[in-house]
């Protein structure tokens, strides 16, 4: 009776070895595969070692991992606390680059991204990075901020230092809904931002190295603001 009894102890045993030893092998797989994959990670899919690594980077003030940290924050449902990185993140920016497109997504619809402060934290980055004119016509473009403001954006065009292929479809549009009279001075400028656009079709910048719409621009993209600029002429 005894011995059946060790035998059963010993064979629990076992298996509770065998059951660690395969959580053990699983949970090195997962912390191995999470740094192999960093490359491919969102920010909304962080995991293992690599959101280990934004977090840090994070902490020790690196712009772009505070907005990705804040990000995966927010995707977890720790609201408060993904604010809190994407505030820093919004104060401490230093160029185009820092500012992110959760500024105008957040616009007036969350704490302390309200459009006075936006506008005056993209003001203060564009003397030292005038790519970052593109997230100024954004802003200024966007209906649903208090930002919005016509004679701005179009103050802005003749500045830009990049193609802006779906920020001025949406400035035609906006001009179209207001009943927006656009200058010729304006148009001269658009047309002037259309050469930098067929440059950028021609010869695409590296990903990282401006500020740039989110969607590559295409041939299509220059015939509508062409047709956009024709049905403008007298």
């Amino acid at each position: 009776m005894m011995m059946r009894w060790w035998k059963r102890i010993g064979c629990g045993l076992q298996l509770l070895l065998i059951l660690s030893l395969l959580i053990a092998t699983y949970t090195a797989w997962w912390w191995i595969d999470s740094a192999r994959t960093c490359e491919t990670q969102d920010q909304y899919t962080l995991h293992g070692i690599c959101l280990m690594r934004i977090q840090e980077r994070a902490e020790q003030g690196d712009n772009a991992a505070q907005w990705a940290y804040g990000n995966y924050l927010e995707t977890e449902g720790e609201l408060q606390k993904a604010r809190v990185w994407h505030l820093q993140a919004m104060h401490g920016a230093l160029d185009g680059l820092d500012l992110r497109g959760n500024m105008e997504a957040y616009c007036d619809r969350v704490p302390g991204f309200d459009a006075r402060t936006i506008e005056t934290t993209m003001l203060r980055v564009v003397p030292t990075s005038p790519d970052a004119r593109l997230r100024l016509l954004q802003l200024y473009t966007d209906p649903r901020c208090g930002a919005f403001d016509l004679d701005k954006a179009s103050a802005q065009i003749p500045l830009l230092t990049q193609c802006a292929h779906l920020t001025l479809a949406d400035y035609f549009e906006r001009a179209q809904d207001k009943h927006y009279r656009i200058s010729h001075a304006t148009r001269e400028a658009i047309r002037s931002n259309m050469k930098l656009c067929e440059q950028e079709l021609a010869h695409p910048s590296p990903p990282g190295t401006t500020v740039r719409e989110f969607m590559p621009v295409r041939q299509k993209h220059l015939d509508e603001l062409s047709r956009s600029l024709a049905a403008l002429d007298p």
